[in-house]
């Protein structure tokens, strides 16, 4: 397959950026996609427009965002979900299944291990035990 991009393209291209023309002024004078002008400036010399370095700022920063409130939202479903394990033990509840239920409920053993002074192995096979004799 033969290739748009002949020197005079490439000499346009450079002789349009250097005007300081924006990738989409240029795409659309040549009669290409803005990424097709993009690419073959990388290539031809290593030019990175800051609408390139913006865009890709605002992405990570947006996905950091959206880390943040996972975050959050999931530490709120684990301390509720320990609450609700306090309760349950309150009310009488097996300590297997409390353990079972709040892991379920998106605590972590290290987390229910804490509450009861154990450690995360030990909390995982207690609830484990109880799951199986129970689940017959």
């Amino acid at each position: 397959m033969k290739s748009k991009w002949t020197s005079a393209r490439d000499k346009r291209l450079l002789a349009q950026q250097a005007t300081g023309r924006t990738a989409a002024e240029i795409a659309k004078s040549l009669g290409v996609s803005r990424n097709a002008i993009i690419g073959r400036s990388r290539r031809l010399r290593g030019i990175v427009y800051r609408s390139d370095i913006e865009s890709w700022a605002r992405a990570n920063a947006r996905r950091s965002e959206e880390a943040k409130v996972r975050m959050k939202a999931r530490q709120k479903a684990q301390r509720k979900a320990l609450r609700e394990l306090a309760r349950a033990m309150a009310r009488g509840m097996h300590r297997g299944q409390a353990m079972s239920r709040a892991h379920r409920a998106g605590a972590l053993w290290r987390q229910i291990g804490e509450h009861f002074g154990i450690s995360q192995q030990a909390a995982y096979e207690q609830a484990k035990i109880w799951t199986q004799r129970h689940r017959r």
